[in-house]
């Protein structure tokens, strides 16, 4: 679409966390551009103006796509460029006037057409960006503060992956049973919540709010409510504030049989909440990696077991010593299920500190083939060769078990092929003894 009309759509879905700044392209105002990217940036907004684009043959497409679809509109009208002034007009006619905001580096603000000099445009001197850097954030907060809290919810919650109507009947229901909660939500996740409004007994409120509404129509929002909850609770407002809050709702002591597959939408927020404190080097860094490793521990559910799947993900791309030191020490635990998990992990990562620990695996005699198994595994995807005459002992140790066990067979194949990689003369020693 490349016309204006095209772009009058009645629910439009906006983009938010984006700004789109219509400015000319001139080098003069590069340092404009960019002191717009940096409070954006501070903001979680992600700011952009049509060169910035990489499809540029299409570039009035690009335009009218950023200016309908982004959540704040930024229009630099200074030296009243036609181009701009035809964009402006635009913006105006597709955009509320919240979304919007005119900036002008011009001293004489009334040499502007007298169509828009009713308007708030903020002034900003190139030689001296503070005093608009400040203004420029009040103004797009405000601008953020008048959001449609019910099409922010919907674009949102559509942004991750939940099918529109069934959305729109859970905003129906929330609405129902409290819309003021449901704009509390919208704010905060908006960042636009402050003390005044928004304390430790209305987090707990909210959670019971949602809560409420994951238990309608048979559980079916259950996933809607959860996703609001981590994005709500995990926004920078409250988990800067409110850590200690969401740890006494969230992340209780896990016990060995307390997890089953009727709590899996509960597990994941807890695992996602984890991740986050981790990534955050929250000081409560160490609590949420004891508490991911604590359910590492818990039998295996099978391959329907995503929030473990999701967990393993997490600790293996996640660089973070505190992580791999817990990973190292989970391969002298008890403890086979976490165990494997860690084995495997420290392989593929690579962990080289945990080098000694998977060799004294083998040099133990662990019984569990599948831990042997990972652990050779382990071994040869960092190319420890010294493993080689480890990993020929233990074959000639344990030789009179082959073919008594379901994986004994995968196993010795196993062995063999790391044997072949990791050390010539100990797989010719096997051949010569076979």
């Amino acid at each position: 679409m490349d016309y204006p009309r095209d772009y009058v759509i009645p629910n439009q879905e906006i983009n938010h966390g984006t700004a789109f700044v219509v400015m000319p392209f001139q080098e003069r105002f590069d340092v404009t551009i960019n002191t717009i990217t940096k409070v954006c940036k501070e903001l979680k907004i992600s700011a952009m103006r049509a060169d910035d684009i990489s499809r540029q043959d299409i570039i009035m497409a690009n335009i009218l796509d950023g200016i309908a679809k982004s959540e704040i509109v930024i229009v630099d009208i200074s030296g009243a460029n036609p181009n701009v002034f035809y964009e402006l007009g635009i913006a105006h006619s597709l955009r509320t006037r919240q979304s919007i905001i005119i900036i002008s580096q011009d001293k004489d603000i009334a040499q502007s057409p007298f169509d828009i000099r009713h308007w708030s445009i903020l002034k900003y001197d190139v030689d001296h960006l503070s005093p608009f850097k400040s203004a420029l954030k009040k103004k797009i907060q405000a601008c953020r503060n008048s959001i449609n809290y019910e099409e922010y919810i919907l674009n949102l919650l559509i942004s991750n992956a939940f099918d529109k109507d069934d959305v729109l009947r859970f905003i129906s229901l929330a609405k129902d049973i409290n819309s003021k909660n449901l704009e509390l939500i919208c704010n905060i996740i908006a960042g636009n919540a402050d003390i005044s409004n928004c304390n430790r007994d209305k987090i707990q409120i909210l959670n019971t709010y949602l809560t409420t509404l994951s238990d309608y129509k048979d559980g079916q929002y259950a996933k809607i409510a959860w996703r609001i909850k981590y994005i709500a609770f995990t926004s920078e407002f409250i988990f800067s504030q409110y850590i200690d809050t969401l740890k006494s709702l969230f992340l209780k002591e896990w016990k060995r049989d307390s997890i089953n597959l009727n709590d899996m939408n509960y597990w994941e927020f807890v695992a996602l909440l984890c991740s986050r404190i981790i990534e955050k080097q929250h000081k409560d860094k160490q609590d949420a990696i004891d508490w991911l490793v604590s359910y590492l521990k818990n039998p295996r559910m099978g391959r329907i077991d995503k929030v473990r799947t999701m967990i393993e993900n997490f600790l293996l791309t996640i660089q973070d010593k505190d992580v791999d030191n817990a990973l190292i020490r989970l391969l002298t635990a008890n403890n086979h299920s976490a165990k494997e998990s860690a084995i495997d992990i420290c392989g593929q990562k690579p962990i080289l500190g945990a080098i000694d620990n998977l060799l004294k695996i083998i040099i133990d005699n662990e019984p569990d083939p599948h831990i042997i198994r990972s652990s050779i595994n382990a071994l040869t995807r960092m190319h420890v060769t010294s493993a080689g005459p480890i990993i020929l002992e233990w074959m000639i140790k344990n030789h009179d078990k082959w073919g008594k066990q379901a994986v004994s067979a995968s196993l010795k194949n196993v062995a063999e092929k790391s044997l072949c990689i990791l050390d010539e003369k100990s797989y010719n020693e096997l051949i010569n003894l076979e």
